[in-house]
């Protein structure tokens, strides 16, 4: 029986995405998975929905939610060619619709939400995939003894933060890279595999945070006794320099 070969991304934000990253994205996938089988997930905030965000301003209320929703579906479509497993959890941006849908005095923003939501759920039919909420127990997806999560803080330590709540995880949500692993006879890893939007928003020219922030992702293989290997792809300069197999010796 064959390892599960696995690819991981998330924090795409819509019309925010970064395109170099995009682009060697699919490329690294095409060429580590292809269609022949495997496992892909995108861990969440495939759509920015900043003109829908609660409390939006005036400048966020201003932009295009279309070429936002146009830039999402179009990833994730070439995205989830790849593999024969594919899964979406929803992040806390792509929840917004759903929120709305559910809370929004407006009949005319409900109905609106519930058809965004219904073409959502066409992209999954139609890419045969499975779609999860964004929810800290709900919305966990796991294959073997690794799981995958959105992310649920934004703390300095949030890879020791997931590591502690979901064991062996592999989390988005910062847009940072980061590791942690516990000292202990039964360890737990938390990976952090940063993004691949625009690391200069105008949201955040103020906040620190913004500093940490990477263009990356994750992929690695799910073994016959579940048990995992996970490798963090990062950007050096402009390029990603990757492998593309995994070989028994």
């Amino acid at each position: 029986m064959k390892p599960i070969k696995f690819v991981a991304c998330g924090d795409i934000h819509g019309d925010e995405q970064d395109a170099p990253s995009v682009k060697a994205l699919l490329a690294f996938t095409k060429e580590y998975i292809g269609k022949d089988g495997g496992l892909v997930v995108c861990i969440g905030d495939l759509w920015d929905f900043r003109a829908i965000r609660k409390g939006a301003g005036d400048e966020e209320q201003a932009s295009s939610l279309q070429k936002d929703w146009d830039a999402g579906e179009e990833f994730i479509r070439e995205f989830f060619k790849f593999g024969d497993e594919r899964i979406f959890l929803r992040g806390n941006h792509d929840e917004r619709i759903f929120d709305m849908a559910r809370n929004c005095r407006s009949g005319v923003a409900r109905d609106y939400a519930n058809d965004g939501i219904e073409n959502i759920e066409l992209i999954m039919k139609e890419t045969k995939a499975r779609m999860f909420p964004y929810d800290s127990v709900g919305g966990i997806y796991k294959c073997g003894t690794l799981s995958f999560a959105h992310g649920y803080g934004h703390a300095m330590h949030s890879a020791k933060q997931h590591s502690d709540a979901y064991g062996d995880v592999i989390f988005g949500h910062t847009h940072a890279i980061d590791y942690f692993r516990s000292v202990s006879i039964d360890p737990r890893t938390g990976y952090n595999i940063g993004c691949l939007c625009n690391k200069t928003p105008e949201y955040n020219r103020g906040q620190l945070r913004r500093l940490r922030w990477q263009h990356g992702w994750a992929f690695g293989a799910i073994y016959p006794d579940k048990t995992h290997e996970v490798f963090q792809a990062r950007q050096r300069g402009n390029k990603f320099y990757l492998p593309t197999d995994i070989k028994a010796f």
